[in-house]
Formats: structure tokens, sequence, C-alpha cells
């Protein structure tokens, strides 16, 4: 009885199926990578609590670790040119997109039909803050009345 073959989702090459008529991805090293990826990906944007678990481990990890990235940075000068770099282009954008934002203000028909707001939890994020922080975003419910 011949074997079933597939091309491999993230390489294209045939793989034979052994065991599992599911299985999407050949056992090379970078392919199964690839998968794992994916599927992390999958789970942080599906799954509440795998989340919750990665957010707490990291949080453990930071505390085992305070002076981690200030040696990496010690250590990597050319990351430290090339974040910097990065950072400027990022600022740039952002002060870009702020001025397009304010010109487009409006009090009482923000919401119109194009841009319909839903009741559902959003990240609050200050958007004429001077520097970029992750820790100034806030998480709100808004419920439409």
């Amino acid at each position: 009885m011949p074997k079933a073959e597939k091309a491999c989702t993230c390489c294209q090459q045939t793989f034979v199926l052994i065991r599992n008529p599911n299985q999407q991805y050949c056992n090379r090293g970078t392919c199964q990578r690839a998968r794992k990826n994916k599927w992390r990906r999958d789970a942080r944007h599906n799954d509440a609590d795998y989340r919750s678990n990665q957010q707490l481990s990291n949080q453990r990890w930071q505390t085992k670790h305070p002076d981690y990235w200030k040696q990496y940075r010690a250590s990597h000068q050319l990351y430290v040119v090339h974040n910097r770099e990065k950072q400027r282009l990022r600022d740039k954008t952002a002060t870009k997109q702020r001025q397009i934002r304010t010109t487009d203000l409006a009090k009482s028909d923000a919401l119109c039909a194009q841009n319909p707001l839903h009741s559902g939890h959003y990240w609050l994020v200050p958007v004429l803050a001077d520097h970029l922080a992750k820790s100034d975003a806030l998480r709100v419910k808004i419920d439409l009345i």
C-alpha cells in the first residue's frame, strides 16, 4: 500500500504522511519551529489563559533577571545603534500620525457610519505623549448606550 504524500506548509517540500493524515509540516527543524511559532501566535491571540500565563512567566523572569537588558545593551553596541535608528523612525511616524489625527477631530459626530465603535474591550493609549511607553496604556471596557 503506497504512503500518502503532502507538501509542507513551510518549505513546500513533499513528505510522507505516516500517522497523522492532517499533518501540515514536514519533520525538518526549521519547519517544526515555524509550526510551533504559529501555534504560539494563535494561542496568544485566541487563548486568554495562555496569554495570561505567558505574561506571568515573563514577569517572573524579569524579576529574576533585572539587569539583563542593561548588560545586553552594554555587550551588543550594534543592537543599541540599530534600535535607536528604528526608534527615531517610529517617533517620526507617530508624530505624522498624530498630526493627521488632530486635523480630523470632531465633537458631536466622532462616531460615524464609516468607523462604528462597538461595545468591547479597548486599549487606551495616550496620543500626545512625547515618548513611547507601554506602561501608559490602560485597558478599558466601552459599552454603547
